[in-house]
């Protein structure tokens, strides 16, 4: 009877730990975010914060580093409870949702988002992926200022100039996402002015090629209030593209432009692009699956300029504990002293022009 009580009394105690350590912050009660009414708008981004700060708060309290997700593009069709779980497992604090319209002009998501879980995800405006920005990008840039303004976003989405069909794309047989847009046009010169007389941070994609450097610091040089986010730091797909690219450049650029920021996304070290055959995660060191010396030192020199983010879509979710795993292999490359700043303060400031 002693053991059985004693059985009982580890258990109990076990349980209740693990049920503390996932009580980060409440589950949302509905499954489906359209089940609930659209946030309001102007998001009461006061309220939304002190829920945040609380999250992060008991993470760190119950010893996990919380990661804050710069960049993901989710649907509506999101299982919130089950997905609030799977981050609570993996120590992801917030996501920065940006809805996925599929060719209904802006989306609202966001807006769904919040509403149904207020405490894991920071509303995020939608970037047009295609075929939005594409289909009109001088309409969809002045619809993006419209709702960014009046709702009140404290981000805008990620906005594709150069993307090449992403690998599970190409596992799919859709190869029709090859963007090719110049970040020197019209409606690239729309969201960067935008972005430095708002204030508010945008996204951009842009594959790393010798010829799309200069028209990029040409944009950077002639709009230095513009908050720009170059999505996935060292992200290669065509190495013979690149002559110039690399942590020497990216030093320098963060020299010269106060507000340019990068988002660390990548894939696993030993990832493979299928059109290219190529490692394109030019970062790792594929030997102890960690960063190389020479990048880390970079980020360790500058860590409020690079941010964790994990790049999902509603087509590989099945990928979030490992994209998560990256992520944090990035950080165990770093100082201890800076692992907190890329983890999730340097976003957090960005986003709110305030320290954790």
């Amino acid at each position: 009877m002693h053991l059985i009580r004693t059985l009982l009394l580890f258990f109990g105690i076990l349980f209740s730990w693990s049920a503390i350590a996932r009580d980060f912050s409440p589950i949302p009660t509905a499954s489906r975010m359209t089940d609930v009414d659209k946030a309001e708008v102007p998001f009461n981004l006061t309220t939304l914060k002190h829920n945040w700060k609380q999250r992060i708060a008991a993470m760190r309290a119950q010893g996990v580093m919380p990661i804050i997700d710069i960049e993901s593009n989710l649907g509506e069709d999101l299982d919130m409870q089950s997905f609030a779980h799977r981050m609570d497992d993996e120590g992801v604090a917030l996501i920065a949702f940006s809805g996925v319209a599929k060719g209904r002009g802006w989306s609202d998501a966001a807006r769904y988002a919040v509403a149904a879980d207020p405490w894991r995800y920071v509303p995020t405006g939608d970037g047009g992926l295609p075929p939005d920005w594409k289909r009109d990008p001088m309409r969809f840039a002045q619809t993006t200022k419209e709702r960014i303004a009046i709702d009140g976003y404290p981000l805008m989405g990620e906005y594709e100039f150069r993307h090449y069909p992403s690998p599970d794309q190409i596992e799919r047989g859709n190869l029709a996402r090859d963007e090719d847009f110049p970040i020197d046009s019209p409606a690239g010169h729309a969201l960067f002015r935008f972005s430095a007389e708002s204030g508010i941070p945008f996204q951009i994609h842009l594959e790393i090629e010798d010829a799309l450097l200069p028209p990029l610091e040409k944009m950077l040089a002639q709009y230095p209030k513009a908050k720009v986010i170059w999505c996935h730091l060292a992200q290669m797909r065509y190495q013979d593209r690149n002559t110039i690219y690399g942590p020497d450049y990216v030093r320098k650029l963060i020299k010269q432009y106060p507000n340019l920021y990068f988002d660390l996304f990548s894939g696993p070290p030993d990832h493979v692009y299928p059109s290219s055959r190529e490692y394109p995660g030019k970062y790792w060191d594929r030997s102890t699956r960690k960063l190389k010396q020479e990048w880390a030192k970079l980020i360790a020199d500058y860590p409020w300029r690079f941010m964790t983010a994990l790049d999902l879509n509603p087509f590989i979710m099945r990928s979030f504990s490992n994209k998560v795993g990256m992520q944090r292999a990035v950080l165990d490359s770093l100082p201890e002293s800076v692992r907190e700043i890329v983890a999730y303060r340097a976003t957090w400031k960005l986003l709110f022009n305030e320290d954790l």
